[in-house]
């Protein structure tokens, strides 16, 4: 089952001396987030903010800042090893609900995820691409450095919550405030009864990669090349009421249809169609049959909102070896049926962040229509790993992410 060790917290000095505010100008969001502009710009903010390590001009250039910035003592850590207690403060896009999510922060010891199976503790739910699987991997040769915590979840039955309270009232070690106002917090653990609570918790319970698999791909990959054996992880329990699940709506890059009529003839066979009068109105029946194989679209000027027919069996349509609970997915639907009726093909096909912004891309021309997906349920993805399967590619999008810089695992020639 999966083991987990306290580590040494490297973090910026000056969060410590000058504040939340300076940490502000230090940190990133994560790598994959970053816009090019948004690149540039925290580059230029501060000269040791940590974009200059996790996006650098080149790989050998990471490794010499990063060295250089723990030589000059801008990055520090504390001899005692720890694990750490991660609080987000955050309002929730949808509704503007404020909410608090906590988990805690150690390294674990990397397996061979692939094929997935329960039995190794550690599951993947999404497959890597090779992309950016060599990006991360470049990075890491160089650096030998974890930036920010990959995302776990687990069903730990909320264990950990009530070793959360004894930290969370106090003041945090490490406090700032992210681009979207979301606050973050640190508390070291080092009471080594509180720390060996936290290891039999995740010894107890498999855990999924939510978030974060290129880089544990190519921690592993490292590991075998007498790389670190562990790599720095962030645990949130399934019960955890701040934990939420967004998914990536589809972008379509090519007409598929002359009008939304020539749409309605060539799925009629399998979806019934209803058009909707605006964004609003799309958001809230969508909202209103969430569970139900339901797909909003926004084309040719036009919402419509469509409903995979009572009598359509999804596991006598939907290719491949896969579980009748895989075939019935929103994803496996929508991309091996939906988009089959259509003549829309994977290469096709690229992915966007709220639909607000897909319906923009889709105005401006750059995107011809866009496809709505209700998200994906904590209960899929378990069911679907507890199978030993791998979820759709983009299924999730687990919200909101550590940020990179906050807390830092260099790694050493020693088993840490």
């Amino acid at each position: 089952m999966p083991d987990l060790i306290a580590f040494r917290n490297f973090h910026y000095r000056e969060a410590k001396e000058k504040g939340p505010e300076r940490l502000a100008e230090l940190v990133a969001p994560p790598y994959d987030v970053i816009s090019e502009q948004e690149k540039k710009e925290l580059k230029e903010k501060d000269i040791n903010n940590i974009c200059h390590v996790i996006l650098p001009e080149s790989y050998e250039l990471a490794g010499k800042k990063l060295n250089q910035m723990i030589q000059d003592k801008i990055l520090v850590h504390r001899e005692k090893r720890c694990l750490c207690i991660y609080g987000i403060e955050y309002k929730r896009p949808d509704t503007g609900e404020n909410i608090c999510r906590y988990g805690f922060v150690g390294l674990l010891k990397l397996v061979d995820i692939f094929p997935p199976s329960i039995r190794k503790g550690v599951i993947p739910h999404e497959m890597t691409f090779k992309k950016f699987t060599e990006d991360r991997f470049n990075l890491i040769k160089q650096t030998d450095c974890n930036f920010s915590p990959i995302f776990m979840i687990y069903n730990g039955e909320g264990l950990a919550g009530e070793l959360f309270k004894r930290y969370i009232n106090n003041e945090p070690f490490l406090q700032t405030c992210d681009r979207d106002g979301f606050i973050h917090k640190i508390w070291e653990v080092h009471d080594e009864e509180d720390i060996t609570k936290y290891q039999e918790i995740i010894k107890d319970h498999p855990v999924i990669i939510a978030d974060g698999h290129h880089r544990y791909q190519t921690c592993l990959w490292h590991s075998k090349n007498n790389g670190c054996k562990y790599i720095m992880a962030l645990f949130i329990d399934f019960n955890d009421p701040g934990l939420i699940i967004y998914t990536s709506h589809r972008q379509i890059n090519k007409e598929f249809a002359k009008t939304i009529e020539e749409i309605k003839k060539k799925v009629s066979n399998k979806f019934d169609i209803e058009d909707i009068e605006d964004i609003e109105a799309i958001k809230k029946i969508m909202e209103e049959n969430r569970g139900k194989h339901v797909f909003g679209c926004y084309y040719l000027n036009k919402y419509l909102f469509f409903k995979m027919k009572d009598d359509v069996k999804p596991e006598e349509l939907v290719p491949g070896d896969y579980s009748k609970e895989w075939k019935n997915l929103n994803l496996s639907i929508l991309h091996h049926i939906l988009f089959k009726e259509l003549e829309i093909e994977e290469e096709d096909i690229t992915f966007v962040k709220g639909i607000k912004n897909g319906i923009k891309n889709v105005d401006n021309g750059e995107m011809k229509a866009l496809f709505i997906i209700n998200p994906t349920t904590l209960e899929e993805v378990n069911k679907i790993t507890e199978l030993g399967e791998i979820m759709p590619q983009k299924s999730t999008y687990f919200y909101p992410k550590p940020l990179s810089g906050l807390i830092i695992h260099k790694h050493t020639d020693k088993i840490e």
